[in-house]
């Protein structure tokens, strides 16, 4: 059988900046390599200039580009960068167009980069697919307000192109959807019948997560071998909601727990306000906070196998990848019962939910976890045997290979 060349297409591919998305196109990217399919990551240079390399034999590419936007502010470029940003990138269009030997565009985007893929793809009479990672119809609105800030007193002088280039259409035209988020599976099978639509969870290295006799993270960090460490590992983002556990620290008034927050910060603001509420409460050697570890950091697994819990108490969530590297480290879940999430996780059986942004539910939640052995038992075990028989990445890149595959199948036939 002919093994199928493809090209995965990313706003940003930064290993400094790391997020759920990166973590999908990295790995099953080296699964794809690793099986004999030809790929390659290919991307703008926000957040790395780093033009060409190869890691781990999967080359990676990155193209200039730039906000179509009069009085945008320097300090908001880099804003736009981490989260929300809707950029044009003339080179990378160039280089899809040009590619040899291409079955296959996979589109990890939306908006103009999306419709970039769409034109490049038409031109070159092939077919594209689109994954949604981060909710797409499914984004609340005060999200979508809270990305949009960067954009306030600018003119967008990008409209005539986005009319021009028919950028509405990048999801009407593409040959095939992935959904990472039930939520958005359901919804966008409703909405195109007819087309090829997948829900193809995220994955995780089980291996990556084994248990190291030379884990040094406590001592690193200066947390006390006595204390129980709750850990978050995520954006630290107003979508992440990681203030809500500082608390619940807060709220438990005991001086051996200690809450281990770690992830790049996407939005400063909301950073602050973590550490305003820090300073008010008066927990400062009791929080670590970590703005990011590189994906290959060996830091990143320690910190996840020096933990005694994970909790993700996010406001929207559309698939939750942490989860499973929590369950592969052999991690009790406490999670918020939002979108993917509540796919992902079964009550009582593989973690445990607390209403959505309440922390009457969630200090309930904890103390049961905490004061019942047999429970946490229970739900490691459920959970680490789902992870490997559900979620390996090797599962995970075979169903991708395999709708891949049934796209240009269809493509090619009508």
């Amino acid at each position: 059988m002919k093994k199928t060349s493809s090209l995965q297409i990313i706003r940003r591919f930064s290993f400094e900046e790391w997020g759920g998305t990166e973590t999908v196109v990295w790995n099953t990217s080296q699964k794809l390599v690793e099986k004999g399919s030809d790929t390659e990551i290919v991307a703008t240079n926000a957040l790395s200039k780093t033009k060409e390399e190869i890691v781990n034999n999967v080359p990676i590419k990155r193209f200039n580009y730039f906000y179509p936007y009069f009085n945008l502010k320097r300090s908001n470029l880099s804003v736009l960068d981490k989260k929300g940003g809707n950029p044009y990138s003339r080179p990378l269009y160039n280089y899809l167009v040009s590619s040899k030997g291409i079955d296959i565009f996979h589109c990890h985007t939306m908006q103009r980069i999306a419709n970039t893929v769409r034109r490049a793809a038409k031109k070159k009479k092939i077919p594209y697919i689109v994954s949604f990672h981060g909710g797409f119809f499914d984004v609340p609105k005060s999200e979508m307000e809270e990305m949009m800030k960067p954009l306030e007193g600018t003119f967008n002088y990008g409209k005539i192109y986005d009319i021009i280039y028919k950028n509405n259409r990048f999801l009407d035209d593409a040959a095939g959807i992935i959904c990472v988020g039930h939520n958005e599976y359901l919804i966008t099978k409703d909405k195109y019948p007819d087309k090829l639509v997948e829900y193809l969870p995220n994955g995780v290295d089980i291996d990556k997560f084994k248990q190291d006799s030379n884990n040094d993270f406590r001592q690193k960090h200066n947390i006390p071998s006595e204390r129980k460490v709750i850990i978050c590992i995520s954006r630290i983002d107003y979508q992440k909601n990681q203030g809500m556990l500082v608390d619940l620290l807060n709220a438990q008034q005991n001086k051996n727990l200690h809450v281990v927050l770690i992830g790049p910060v996407t939005s400063q603001k909301y950073f602050d306000n973590i550490q305003e509420k820090i300073d008010k409460y008066k927990l400062k050697d009791n929080i670590t906070i970590i703005k990011g570890l590189k994906a290959t950091d060996p830091d990143l697994v320690n910190a996840y196998n020096s933990a005694d819990y994970f909790i993700l108490p996010s406001i929207h969530e559309p698939f939750g990848i942490v989860a499973l590297e929590a369950w592969a480290s052999r991690l009790p879940v406490i999670a918020a019962k939002v979108g993917g999430l509540k796919k992902l996780i079964t009550e009582n059986e593989t973690g445990l939910f607390f209403s959505d942004n309440s922390l009457d539910d969630l200090i309930e939640k904890f103390n049961l976890l905490k004061n019942e052995k047999e429970l946490r038992n229970r739900l490691v075990e459920n959970a680490y045997k789902e992870v490997i028989s559900t979620y390996s990445w090797d599962i995970i890149t075979g169903k991708l290979t395999e709708f891949y595959e049934k796209v240009i199948k269809k493509y090619h036939k009508e």
